[in-house]
């Protein structure tokens, strides 16, 4: 990656925080920091989180296809929180913290990403196509698990479990932001001093343990990274579904020969100025006539089938 495409990157990502914050405030600066920053927070660590999880899941998977959401790590948050609600109300869900409510989602998302996408990826890495296959049909059991949980619950349960059912850009859980800033800077610390062993995992598994990497213990970490990347993004705005594939997806034509520091980089630049700029886009400009969720998971699905088919004619 050289240093004018970063440039230009950073400058793109200046203007749309520029625009998200300044446009139609009529520059009232207490206004800006009132009501604006808090939200522009949010989504630049929603547009991070997404970008570098889908990355590192495709890292993992040695698919460009495969994503933390349909593998149903997504669907996983909001089963986990579903059996909350069910379990001990919704008025008492609601007392709960949010900040112990995250923790907990993070360490049972760890849990479940390490037993069960550990198990599936080790197993069947070399078959790609079985291993779309049993993540797709793994996502749709979670997913139906989750409305049929949903189904269980109290109407007043169930209009506080759709609340964090859907992704919700307008609406984003800001109290959470001191923590999930906290857990970004702690991945993103760890992604620093891992990044060159990433490249050599991104060779394959044969060629990572013949160059001296822990090629188990390393695909563990990345999926716990996934995780808590995961349980970040969902926290503050809800499931995303497509949007860390279409990341993807641009860098890696962007860039298609980019090492994993430049890559996730770039990925996390792309993120942040796609949520920040869409959003300032429909929010201040179209005035809300259109929800920014409903056009990343159109366009998402379109590369995701685009890609499908691709590696189709490449096999």
């Amino acid at each position: 990656m050289s240093k004018s495409a970063l440039t230009m990157i950073i400058a793109i990502w200046i203007v749309a925080s520029l625009l998200f914050l300044l446009l139609g405030s009529g520059g009232d600066l207490d206004f800006v920091w009132r009501f604006r920053v808090k939200k522009w927070l949010a989504l630049n660590f929603v547009g991070v989180s997404v970008a570098l999880a889908t990355f590192l899941f495709q890292t993992v998977s040695q698919s460009r296809v495969l994503t933390p959401a349909i593998m149903g790590l997504d669907s996983v948050f909001l089963l986990f929180n579903v059996l909350f609600i069910g379990i001990i109300g919704g008025a008492e869900y609601a007392k709960i913290s949010g900040s112990i409510k995250f923790f907990l989602q993070v360490v049972l998302m760890m849990l479940f990403a390490v037993a069960v996408f550990g198990l599936l990826v080790r197993r069947f890495s070399m078959d790609i196509s079985r291993l779309l296959l049993i993540g797709i049909a793994l996502g749709l059991l979670i997913q139906s698990l989750v409305e049929f949980f949903a189904r269980l619950i109290t109407p007043e349960d169930f209009s506080l479990f759709q609340g964090i059912a859907f992704a919700q850009f307008n609406r984003v859980q800001t109290e959470l932001l001191g923590v999930v800033a906290g857990v970004l800077l702690f991945v993103i610390l760890m992604l620093w001093r891992i990044y060159p062993a990433i490249d050599i995992y991104r060779l394959g598994r044969n060629s990572a343990i013949n160059l001296g990497i822990p090629y188990i213990k390393m695909t563990t970490n990345l999926l716990m990274l996934v995780a808590i990347l995961v349980s970040a993004s969902t926290a503050l705005v809800g499931p995303i579904f497509f949007f860390g594939l279409l990341i993807t997806a641009i860098v890696f034509a962007l860039f298609p020969s980019a090492r994993s520091g430049s890559f996730m980089i770039m990925a996390a630049f792309i993120g942040a100025i796609s949520l920040v700029g869409g959003q300032a886009i429909f929010e201040h400009v179209l005035g809300l006539a259109s929800t920014l969720s409903v056009v990343i998971e159109f366009i998402g699905g379109l590369v995701f089938f685009m890609l499908l088919l691709k590696s189709r004619k490449s096999n």
